[in-house]
């Protein structure tokens, strides 16, 4: 019998995730729908080491090449083996702004960042959070930031901005509606970023890195206020 690690059963689990978000909110359906069968392909990429996710990029570049929006499909299509180290290196030399090579790199980087041995600390954990969480501790509710590489989860304190650490109350905000009961806003009104925080004490069954691509309207509706996300997900958002 084939044991599996743990990190190809959690990409198994955030597929099957989006699937059912997918089935829930139209209006993100098709991001969610393209992230699923994205998370099933990490979820077959194990391996010990950089040099190890060389041969895994063919198949991620077929994989975008037929299955995602135009922009991204394009660059897979312009893209090569040859181009591996130009991507992975892209990853810590960019200035920032998301682009194709950094969803590639992430891609790539995010099955080999999961299998990290414990204690082993991920290179990108000290960047903008890719997402928040709150779950239920004790009688109230414990907060938590989501490495956008590693996707591991960190203790985080629930009134600071993570970016500037911003902690006067009245410049930290949050925003909910009805539409996502589970989803809301935390903005910092200091350096105008904001992430998407999921309340697992009102849905236990959300997968934080997952979930906040069904809020695609609450990210329109930030951008909309003047806000920018501390962290685009893999979809670019």
């Amino acid at each position: 019998m084939v044991q599996r690690n743990s990190s190809t059963v959690i990409f198994e689990q955030r597929a099957r995730r989006a699937d059912a978000l997918a089935r829930l909110y139209s209006q993100s359906a098709e991001i969610l729908t393209f992230y699923s069968g994205l998370a099933g392909w990490q979820s077959e990429v194990c391996v010990a080491d950089l040099e190890g996710l060389r041969e895994f990029l063919p198949s991620l570049l077929d994989l975008i090449g037929r299955s995602a929006p135009a922009p991204l499909a394009d660059a897979a299509r312009s893209l090569g083996p040859c181009d591996f180290n130009r991507i992975v290196s892209s990853y810590w030399t960019s200035s920032g702004d998301f682009c194709a090579l950094q969803f590639f790199a992430r891609a790539l980087l995010q099955p080999y960042a999961a299998n990290l041995p414990a204690g082993t600390d991920c290179p990108w954990c000290c960047g903008s959070p890719q997402a928040g969480c709150l779950l239920p501790q004790a009688d109230g509710l414990a907060f938590e930031i989501v490495c956008a590489l590693c996707l591991r989860r960190h203790a985080f304190p629930r009134t600071k901005c993570p970016r500037c650490h911003e902690a006067t109350e009245s410049r930290v905000s949050n925003f909910m509606t009805p539409n996502f009961p589970h989803l809301r806003l935390q903005a910092c009104e200091t350096c105008k970023g904001y992430l998407q925080v999921v309340d697992l004490s009102r849905d236990p069954a959300a997968i934080p890195e997952v979930d906040e691509l069904a809020g695609l309207p609450l990210d329109l509706w930030a951008h909309e206020q003047g806000y920018h996300k501390l962290q685009r997900n893999l979809a670019g958002i």
